[in-house]
């Protein structure tokens, strides 16, 4: 037992040597850098032996991105914990996904890399790594529902992947427009980012509500059901 318990130790070690030495490659030289030969010569072990472990390049950025969304979580998580009122828990999320952008930006690059360049299905550990996430914010969105402090109409697991959508654009612009901001605006990266926190919570607000057809909301989302 103590033989095949140090068997298994050191093959958990190997692998996770294998991501963290693929994670440095990403934080130096970026995503499109990284390749099972560079990992291999990181480790010190043969490409054949990386391929043990990983089948291909895109695994290992599943496994990172396992890493990176469990982060993002805790992010939320310890975030959120600063308050109890329910739309500023919102806000939070918001604010999470801009420190995290900001302090963990390979893992932020990570977090919606593999769905969007590799086409594989997401399964297993990293598939529930999204699925957690995605239940923290639909959890924060109810919890304002069911206190009434945001719109009735909302469907909060939709509002979750818009709030998703939203926040990885303004986020572009922040990354690649800041000379822009300050220049033709007077914003900083958070004053702008700020400002966009602002509208989506007003966007929210109950006083929305259209009375006689229904809020727009409501329409698009009967809409798209025919």
């Amino acid at each position: 037992m103590k033989i095949k318990h140090r068997k298994s130790l050191a093959k958990e070690m190997k692998h996770t040597a294998i991501l963290d030495a693929a994670e440095d490659i990403i934080a130096t030289e970026g995503l499109e850098a990284l390749s099972m030969s560079k990992v291999a010569k990181a480790v010190k072990i043969a490409k054949g032996t990386v391929y043990l472990y990983f089948e291909s390049k895109e695994e290992i950025i599943g496994g990172l991105t396992i890493r990176a969304r469990r982060e993002l979580l805790a992010y939320f998580k310890e975030y959120c914990s600063r308050t109890n009122d329910p739309l500023e828990k919102i806000k939070q999320i918001f604010w999470a996904d801009f420190y995290f952008y900001k302090e963990k930006h390979t893992y932020h690059e990570l977090v919606s890399f593999y769905e969007q360049n590799t086409g594989l299905e997401e399964k297993g550990e990293l598939a529930m790594s999204s699925y957690h996430i995605s239940q923290f914010v639909e959890g924060i969105i109810e919890d304002a529902k069911r206190k009434k402090v945001i719109r009735q109409d909302i469907i909060s697991s939709l509002q979750g992947f818009v709030f998703w959508g939203m926040a990885v654009g303004i986020l572009q612009i922040v990354n690649t427009k800041h000379d822009q901001l300050a220049k033709y605006f007077g914003k900083s990266e958070k004053e702008f980012y700020s400002v966009f926190v602002e509208n989506v919570i007003s966007g929210l607000l109950p006083e929305k509500i259209l009375p006689a057809q229904g809020s727009v909301y409501q329409r698009v989302v009967q809409e798209s059901k025919k």
